[in-house]
């Protein structure tokens, strides 16, 4: 009995190995972008969009050396994803409707191919983006919630370049909810469970 359910095992791990090798092997064929964990300056979250932009309506600030893509497809493909109040994003001031207001110190920040030192509260004060080397196959982009010169959340995404658009588009919903988070868990309390609301 035992060397039969001990050859079953066996039989077993293999294949499930290879099951999940297959899987990765199909997650990489996907070229799916890699949206690296976000960092906070802050540990309130209520303000982020209700005091950042009252009418809903933030300012986009993109910074790409190589111009890749229009101000209008950057706009739209990062409006109105993440939690509600979803926001709407425009590169220039003169684009918000009748009754609307909006603060332009408070703003996304996109720095593609970001230059080294482009992080923190240079995303925010002296962002640089550096050309892009032509051999590589992918391409970072640091996005950050700037208010002034001072970082309030940032996170860094990796797309593959042939599919670029496409990944921007598609992973807006993460940058979204990685710089405007709903709740932020507090870390400085052992005793506070990740489940709970205010944690």
């Amino acid at each position: 009995m035992k060397p039969r359910a001990s050859r079953l095992f066996k039989l077993k791990r293999p294949l499930s190995i290879a099951a999940a090798a297959s899987s990765l092997a199909l997650l990489a064929g996907c070229n799916i972008a890699a949206i690296e964990r976000a960092h906070y300056e802050v540990t309130e979250v209520e303000s982020f969009k209700k005091a950042g932009a009252p009418s809903r309506v933030m300012m986009l600030e993109i910074v790409d050396a190589n111009n890749t893509f229009t101000d209008g497809f950057w706009s739209a493909a990062m409006s109105n994803h993440g939690y509600p109040p979803r926001l709407r994003f425009v590169t220039d001031p003169a684009d918000i409707k009748d009754g609307e207001t909006i603060k332009p110190e408070n703003r996304m920040v996109a720095v593609v191919n970001p230059e080294q030192s482009t992080m923190r509260g240079k995303l925010c004060s002296d962002p640089k983006s550096l050309v892009m080397d032509e051999t590589s196959d992918t391409v970072t982009v640091r996005f950050g919630f700037c208010v002034g010169d001072k970082i309030i959340s940032e996170t860094r995404a990796h797309f593959n370049k042939d599919r670029f658009a496409e990944q921007v588009e598609n992973n807006a919903d993460t940058v979204n909810y990685q710089l405007f988070p709903r709740h932020l868990r507090n870390n400085d309390d052992r005793y506070c469970s990740p489940f709970l609301p205010n944690c």
